[in-house]
């Protein structure tokens, strides 16, 4: 680990002195910041910056980047937990408010590698032209177009974006990975697939076969849903949070929609003392009409439910989002198998999603379709 030490100090001390016109590449995690993006990204920038790609300039300073600010990051305790145990102190990360990303555009080279998403948000928009190289394993968006003439695309839907880093790197220089980087690796890959259960519905082959190639390279004999529990544990800590804190912590924001993910059910969340005037809080402070919460308890097997939120103005949005939800079975690959869950709440609808396979992610493309199609009808 004293490498992976002497590279993140190394990029504190560039980013110091950084002179206008010098190259960066900028290796970034999606904006929730979940522990895949997080150590997805310092992993690949460590390799990157031994073997770059011919699309990255030879002399660039490779950055990896946590896309969300410390404080945020210091409420994420699963995060905290991996780093703090492969004892990579957490100052020496890079966070998204520590760098002005149109300034750096403006005045310097910039590339950048995006992983574990493959659609810019609103806040990372201004890298669009600098992107060389995607990995994701989200599902496709068909409305984005990347030119891989210019970016290197991996998307693969596997249970793990590590996965698809692994891959790369034991491909290419598995010499790179010390036991505690490929632990770090390991142990995000069994978090993500849920103990690499395949009755969970979030593993594939290759997760599985990345996992048990970093199990006998590195002697890794830890209990899988032991580690998965304590990851899980650390996860749904939030004895230091209040329910507004809960809401930012893992966060995505769909076409302007705010997308919070929970560590419990929704249903549950809701009978928290002051959960609701969060929400309502929460949506004001965002300025919109309306908030989808997805909410996960994988305490004792896996349980899923969505919420929908919606103010008066919002109203027409709430319908065609809830038609999408409710007619997923007619979707190939989305059938959510819905049940409404009752709350006490006349602006809050509540749905239990008994296909546990479907996740945050087959979500994003529902609420995407219902803001297209609530603008469609707004524009006529």
């Amino acid at each position: 680990m004293d490498k992976l030490i002497q590279y993140l100090n190394h990029i504190q001390e560039q980013l110091k002195n950084i002179k206008d016109g010098e190259e960066i590449h900028i290796v970034i995690g999606n904006e929730s910041c979940d522990i895949d993006s997080s150590v997805s990204a310092v992993i690949l920038a460590y390799f990157l910056h031994k073997h770059k790609t011919l699309r990255i300039p030879k002399n660039a300073l490779v950055v990896p980047i946590q896309n969300v600010s410390q404080e945020k990051f210091l409420q994420r305790p699963d995060n905290c937990l991996v780093f703090r145990e492969a004892k990579i102190p957490l100052n020496l990360l890079v966070y998204r408010n520590q760098l002005d990303f149109t300034r750096l555009c403006k005045t310097n080279k910039v590339t950048s590698t995006l992983v574990d998403h493959h659609v810019l948000s609103k806040n990372d928009l201004v890298l669009k032209d600098t992107v060389v190289q995607i990995f994701d394993h989200r599902p496709r968006d068909p409305a984005i177009n990347w030119n891989e003439e210019h970016v290197e695309v991996n998307i693969q839907q596997v249970g793990s974006c590590s996965t698809l880093i692994a891959e790369k790197i034991l491909a290419v220089d598995a010499a790179l990975l010390s036991r505690e980087l490929a632990y770090m690796i390991y142990e995000t890959i069994v978090y993500d697939t849920v103990s690499l259960l395949l009755e969970n519905g979030r593993t594939t082959e290759l997760d599985l076969q990345i996992a048990k190639k970093l199990e006998n390279t590195f002697q890794i004999s830890e209990d899988r849903q032991s580690l998965y529990k304590k990851l899980w544990d650390a996860h749904i800590d939030v004895s230091n949070l209040t329910p507004r804190q809960m809401l930012d912590k893992d966060l995505k924001i769909v076409e302007d929609i705010p997308v919070p993910g929970l560590p419990m059910l929704v249903e549950n969340f809701l009978k928290v003392s002051g959960a609701y005037d969060a929400i309502k809080t929460f949506a004001d402070d965002y300025k919109v009409s309306l908030l989808v919460l997805v909410g996960l308890d994988a305490s004792n097997g896996v349980k899923r439910d969505v919420a929908v939120y919606w103010k008066s103005t919002g109203s027409a949005l709430k319908d065609h989002l809830l038609q999408k939800l409710w007619n997923s079975e007619k979707l190939k690959g989305y059938d959510l198998s819905l049940s409404e869950v009752r709350t006490e709440f006349t602006d809050i609808v509540c749905l239990k999603v008994n296909n546990i396979k479907m996740s945050r992610k087959q979500l994003v493309p529902l609420v995407q379709d219902a803001v297209v199609e609530n603008r469609l009808d707004t524009d006529e």
